[in-house]
């Protein structure tokens, strides 16, 4: 009986301590308000979700959470939250927030409804939007230009960066990304615009850390995520690309540049399986020409699936006959395929430009071989002594990259002209070396430079190179200022190596 008592008494106390450890709903909305503050949206939406449970009508609760999902590109999340927060048609404030969730939405027709009567730089900023999405460029023009204007902010102010980026008007998106910069120097919209211009700038390095930054602050957002992880690809970063992307996938298994990063990761590493398996799923999304056809055709090819390979291939080549990479997958795989005569006229406009690349007269030998083709020989003694425009005309390209800050171009030009000669070259190694270094790439920068120096160890821009190589990784800093120290003696007038010096100086290398 008393256990029975004991049982009895037991229970209602711990059913009322349960009760008091769950959360209130005024406790969650602090809770959502401090995760809404600190750009954790996915965090807010969960709190806010259990507060409108509670509270279904909560205004307050229902303005953030329509904002939350704004911010995380739920157009159909924040539409709904409008909805029932404005009761008839939004006004004020609250009628941009229902443009944007419309236009998250694909929905510009709407959007532009929603603004009606509205003025001021963000009713503009919208507008400008709502004109791109129905392709009216000019008319998106005139409204980003209305919303400067009007005073701007520092979304009007990306947001036209972009648009001028896709006229090709590269100094007036610098100028618009200056202004959002100046405006919002965290904001998640200056960090991505400004990371987009540093990749197109090619200087990889700074893009990473503008993405990095948006990727840290902004935890939520899939572009943040989505930029850091291809800089890292660019960047060879191979290891560290892998981590970003395996969240990108868990969080958005089908979007198409989550796949795109995903398969290029498994191509860098020449897992065609896994290239195969993440793009089925969305294959039949994918227009004729869509770039993952190129992965995919890869993929097709290396697995012996070679038909498939070239339906793949077959319309890129069609629609970008430049695309080289390309046009030598299509005729590798009708090749395999045992079509040597449409391999042929695949390669060979390509094949006998002069400045042909050694991979592909290679398989232009092949192709010819097979064939039957006197020309064989040929290809096959060009592929092993690439022309000299061709080595010429990626000097010029890596010279003129190296001038213009673009790193990443000037690596893959003087890779290829160590790829294609006996990579001894001193001044390659060297510039290679110190674009490496500019893409934050320490390891890659470190073994070209010691390259160099092997090669031409008393060489006063080589020692400078190798030296400041190994003092910007914090690696060897005796060595380093040993090297810098032997390259001023050699060349006491280059005010460059006198500078790195006095640094290393400084800082007791």
């Amino acid at each position: 009986m008393c256990g029975v008592m004991k049982r009895t008494l037991i229970l209602p106390v711990l059913l009322a301590v349960a009760a008091c450890s769950q959360p209130t709903p005024a406790e969650n909305m602090a809770e959502a308000k401090a995760a809404f503050a600190r750009n954790d949206f996915s965090s807010a939406r969960v709190l806010l979700a259990s507060v409108l449970a509670a509270t279904p009508g909560d205004k307050t609760a229902l303005l953030l959470h329509a904002r939350t999902m704004i911010a995380l590109g739920d157009g159909e999340g924040a539409g709904a939250a409008i909805e029932k927060l404005a009761g008839s048609k939004p006004s004020g404030e609250l009628a941009e927030l229902a443009a944007e969730a419309a236009l998250l939405r694909q929905s510009p027709v709407i959007a532009e409804g929603f603004l009606e009567g509205a003025s001021g730089a963000e009713a503009e900023r919208l507008r400008a939007l709502i004109a791109l999405q129905r392709n009216r460029l000019p008319e998106a023009g005139e409204h980003f230009a209305k919303a400067v204007a009007a005073g701007g902010n520092p979304r009007t102010f990306a947001d036209f960066a972009r648009y001028k980026l896709l006229g090709g008007d590269v100094a007036g998106a610098q100028e618009m990304a200056a202004k959002a910069q100046s405006a919002a120097p965290d904001g998640l919209d200056t960090l991505l615009v400004t990371g987009q211009l540093a990749t197109r700038s090619g200087d990889l390095g700074q893009a990473l850390a503008k993405y990095g930054r948006a990727a840290e602050l902004y935890p939520s957002s899939r572009a943040a995520l989505i930029g850091k992880a291809a800089v890292l690809g660019d960047l060879g970063r191979v290891d560290e690309a892998g981590k970003e992307v395996t969240k990108l996938v868990a969080f958005a298994p089908k979007d198409l540049d989550v796949v795109f990063l995903a398969a290029r990761l498994h191509s860098v590493r020449k897992d065609w399986s896994a290239v195969r398996q993440v793009i089925q799923p969305v294959e039949s999304q994918l227009e004729p020409t869509h770039p993952l056809r190129v992965f995919y055709g890869e993929a097709m090819l290396r697995l012996g699936q070679n038909e498939q390979a070239i339906s793949n291939l077959q319309p890129i080549v069609r629609s970008q006959p430049n695309d080289r990479i390309a046009l030598r997958l299509l005729a590798e795989a009708q090749l395999a395929a045992g079509d040597t005569a449409a391999a042929g006229a695949t390669l060979r406009p390509v094949a006998d430009l002069p400045g042909a690349r050694p991979e592909e007269l290679a398989l232009m030998a092949k192709i010819a071989t097979a064939s039957g083709d006197p020309k064989a020989a040929g290809y096959a003694a060009r592929a092993k002594a690439p022309a000299p425009q061709m080595v010429g005309g990626d000097l010029a390209e890596a010279d003129a990259a190296m001038r213009g800050g673009n790193w990443a171009r000037a690596v893959t030009a003087y890779e290829r002209i160590l790829s294609a000669t006996d990579g001894r070259n001193v001044v390659v190694l060297n510039n290679l070396a110190y674009a490496q270094l500019m893409l934050g790439n320490m390891a890659k920068a470190r073994e070209s430079a010691d390259k160099a120096l092997k090669l031409a160890p008393d060489n006063p821009s080589v020692l400078d190179t190798a030296g400041w190589v190994r003092f910007k990784s914090g690696q060897d800093l005796k060595e380093a200022g040993r090297l810098l120290r032997i390259a001023a003696e050699k060349a006491p007038g280059n005010l460059t190596i006198r500078s790195h010096l006095a640094e290393a100086t400084r800082a007791g290398a």
